[in-house]
């Protein structure tokens, strides 16, 4: 290797390094009040020179700011918080079509509003009433003393970050739209990060689960159905971010007529309401799950010819991808019990077959609002890290 290009990989690794530990003290103060030079060189095994000059640069920004730690006893020494003027972050989901929530974090994960906007009778697109959502959505802002650091938007389906487009047919206006662009330009932030809900669900599931777990598979049945397997803290996404869009399966396909029916169509709420409303036009999901807990007889036939394919699904889906656990999860807490119910039963009676099968059910643990805030740690991320670069890292 040349000298000079030696003298290159040096530098680089000195960037690198200093690069983690700006993120890291950073990342300190924002999570901790309060905190001091100390405190941080022992977090992050550093010197305290090297935590001096890192502060000195980070006041210099107006990131941070000191004050005398308020608690502290005797002569009360320097502490950091984050400048008063950070920040908040906005987490946004478009996965219903007929409405569109969200919630403002402060940087401490503290909620500051949330709130559901439903979308009225009146015939608009979804475009439209995605613009009316936005329009809101900054006016709560406005009202907030504090600075936008960053947006999630949690979308129904892959989403192909260099094109800036979606593969999406649950809300088929949503292929239209240069997602990231659109809230780019509509709150001034580079820092928007687009997240597959699935997948976002998933993990905040994963993160919390037992340690003694290194995989799990899990299933979404709401207005669509999907999937993401993790193995060892990592998602399988697929050549094509595909991978787990288990409603996509054929259940079976007429050649003749090129007529098909998939998982999603049966088991999706949306799908199980199309069957019921041919006999029961009026009724509606909440209701239908009563009458199944009642034993109504049509009710049943539809619920339980669902619940059976689901189970058969999952079994063979452990074949593929051998989790440890499997977390049912639904729009409908209920039904997703039921999910998980009939899977085990489906799993015991195969328990004595050649191979055994030893995987665990379990009904998901967080609901909307806990997978909005696992998410809003990755735009927190992504904001420490964009606002300690300097041209030399």
């Amino acid at each position: 290797m040349s000298e000079k290009k030696q003298m290159a990989k040096e530098l680089l690794t000195v960037n690198d390094i200093r690069f983690h530990n700006k993120v890291n003290i950073l990342t300190n103060i924002v999570k901790s009040s309060d905190i001091t030079r100390n405190e941080l060189a022992l977090r992050n095994q550093i010197s305290i020179m090297t935590v001096k000059h890192i502060v000195d640069e980070l006041l210099q920004n107006g990131l941070i700011e000191e004050r005398m730690c308020r608690t502290a006893v005797g002569r009360k020494p320097m502490g950091l918080n984050l400048a008063e003027c950070y920040g908040n972050i906005v987490c946004i989901n478009l996965t219903c079509f007929g409405e569109i929530s969200y919630i403002i974090y402060n940087l401490k994960q503290c909620v500051l509003e949330q709130k559901k906007i439903v979308f009225g009778a009146e015939h608009k697109t979804y475009q439209k009433n995605l613009h009316d959502a936005i329009v809101q959505i900054r006016n709560s802002l406005g009202n907030l003393p504090t600075k936008t650091v960053g947006i999630a938007v949690f979308v129904p389906s892959a989403y192909y970050e260099e094109q800036d487009i979606l593969n999406s047919d649950l809300i088929t206006e949503l292929k239209d739209l240069h997602i990231k662009k659109l809230f780019s330009d509509a709150f001034w932030l580079e820092n928007i990060q687009v997240i597959h809900d699935t997948y976002a669900a998933a993990m905040s599931e994963y993160e919390n689960m037992d340690t003694n777990h290194d995989s799990q598979f899990y299933l979404y049945c709401g207005d669509g159905v999907g999937g993401c397997f993790i193995h060892k803290g990592n998602a399988v996404h697929g050549d094509d971010l595909v991978a787990g869009e288990v409603g996509k399966m054929i259940l079976w396909y007429d050649k003749k007529d090129r007529k098909m029916e998939t998982l999603e169509e049966r088991l999706s709420v949306p799908g199980i309401m199309k069957q019921i409303r041919e006999n029961f036009p009026d009724m509606e999901f909440e209701t239908a799950l009563e009458a199944y807990e009642r034993g109504e007889y049509k009710i049943m036939e539809i619920f339980d010819e669902a619940l059976d394919t689901i189970a058969r699904v999952l079994y063979n889906l452990v074949w593929v991808y051998n989790p440890t656990r499997i977390v049912i999860d639904s729009c409908y807490k209920q039904y997703g019990s039921m999910i998980k119910k009939r899977a085990e039963q489906f799993f015991h009676e195969f328990q004595n077959s050649d191979i055994s099968i030893r995987v665990q059910f379990t009904e998901a643990q967080y609901d909307e609002y806990h997978m909005m805030r696992g998410c809003m740690n990755l735009v927190l991320k992504k904001w420490i890290e964009q606002a300690v670069m300097s041209p030399a890292d």
